[in-house]
């Protein structure tokens, strides 16, 4: 799997908790939610007041973790059937030479003459520059 964890997971949940953190108005009492710079109202057109701030951070940690279990699940699922069906192996000579030097070529970025580079085990002289 790709390592999109770090940024899409991790950048995700900061984003939902920093909607619910950071849309504080004039104190705690005040809640903007879905209504921009003006306050969210009650049914009589003013300012709702009371704790409706703590009950959207506690929603959005709610969906943070349904997002988290909805995603672990389907990944789980796609995985098993994946490795059932063994896509998510390489050939046996591609394991011994390793993957990065099977998909990547060349290996570094500059390689001088005469190196030497190990292919799976067996060693070869690169005699000319890449």
């Amino acid at each position: 799997p790709v390592d999109a964890g770090c940024v899409h997971g991790a950048c995700g949940i900061w984003g939902v908790l920093a909607a619910a953190l950071f849309d504080w108005g004039k104190g705690f009492h005040h809640f903007h939610g879905w209504n921009g710079f003006s306050c969210m109202t009650a049914d009589d057109g003013t300012c709702r007041k009371g704790g409706i701030g703590w009950t959207v951070l506690g929603v959005n940690i709610a969906m943070i973790l349904c997002i988290l279990l909805w995603a672990g699940v389907f990944s789980g699922v796609i995985f098993f059937l994946l490795k059932q069906f063994a896509f998510l192996r390489i050939d046996e000579d591609t394991e011994n030479m390793g993957i990065d030097e099977r998909a990547h070529s060349p290996g570094k970025a500059y390689e001088l003459e005469g190196e030497e580079r190990n292919y799976g085990g067996q060693i070869s002289q690169d005699m000319e520059r890449v």
